[in-house]
C-alpha cells in the first residue's frame, strides 16, 4: 500500500498560510515531488510512435501530478479556489497568489 498518502498538515485557512506552505513544500521535498507540484518537472513528450519506456514515463508523470492535486485538496479548506486546476502548478499557484495577497493585506 502507498503510504504517502498520509499527511498530517494542517488544513490551509486564511490565518495559517505562511506555516502551511512551508509544511506542505518541505513535504513535497521529501517525496520528491516538489518539481512537479512547481512546474520544474516538465511533462515527457511522446512522439508519434512512442516505445513502451516513454509511455510509461508519460504515465508516471500524470499520476505524480495528479497525487499532488489530491494532497492539495485534503488539507485546502475552501478548495473552491483550486477544483478546476488542471495541474498541481496552476492549483500552487492560484493557492499563493490568494493567501500571499491576504497575508500581505493583513500585515499593512
Amino acid at each position: 500500500m502507498d503510504n504517502q498518502c498520509q499527511i498530517a498538515i494542517e488544513k490551509l485557512d486564511k490565518n495559517n498560510f505562511q506555516v502551511w506552505k512551508f509544511r506542505i513544500m518541505n513535504f513535497l521535498m521529501g517525496k520528491g515531488y516538489w518539481e512537479f507540484g512547481t512546474g520544474d518537472e516538465k511533462k515527457p513528450l511522446l512522439p508519434e510512435n512512442p516505445i513502451q519506456q516513454q509511455i510509461q514515463a508519460n504515465k508516471t508523470w500524470h499520476e505524480k501530478i495528479r497525487k499532488i492535486l489530491y494532497w492539495l485538496f485534503l488539507i485546502v479548506s475552501m478548495i473552491v479556489h483550486i477544483q478546476d486546476a488542471k495541474s498541481s502548478k496552476q492549483a500552487w499557484d492560484t493557492l499563493v497568489k490568494m493567501y500571499n495577497t491576504n497575508t500581505q493585506a493583513c500585515k499593512m
